[in-house]
């Protein structure tokens, strides 16, 4: 038995993580890729914003997979392994997010010029 909801989730995280790398978005666009206020700024902003996450989304793809074979060992119960499994997506969907947003923060301005350090 294994968590299925999260080996799939964990695919897929894996799977988007590396289509981002390698066809990485070339435009700013509304439908494919990293998308948020800070990320759109401009192309710049853009093309980080989509690199840094690509491999954030490999990594988490990688250990949902693992946590998807190690949960059913510990977990009382199917419906307890898809709670843990729900609880742990929804965080890294949160640290992907916050780590992605802080990296801009620290590499571009307001105005989403680089910074020079």
């Amino acid at each position: 038995m294994n968590d299925s909801l999260t080996l799939f989730t964990g695919l897929i995280f894996f799977v988007i993580g590396l289509l981002f790398k390698i066809l990485p978005p070339k435009k700013i666009n509304s439908i494919y890729g990293y998308r948020t206020a800070s990320s759109m700024r401009n192309i710049y902003t853009w093309r980080a914003a989509n690199k840094y996450s690509a491999v954030y989304m490999i990594l988490e793809g990688i250990a949902l997979m693992i946590i998807g074979l190690i949960i059913p060992k510990f977990a009382a119960s199917r419906a307890t392994g898809t709670g843990i499994s729900v609880g742990i997506l929804i965080l890294f969907i949160i640290v992907l997010f916050v780590a992605t947003e802080q990296h801009l923060h620290r590499n571009f301005d307001k105005d989403g010029q680089r910074r020079i350090t």
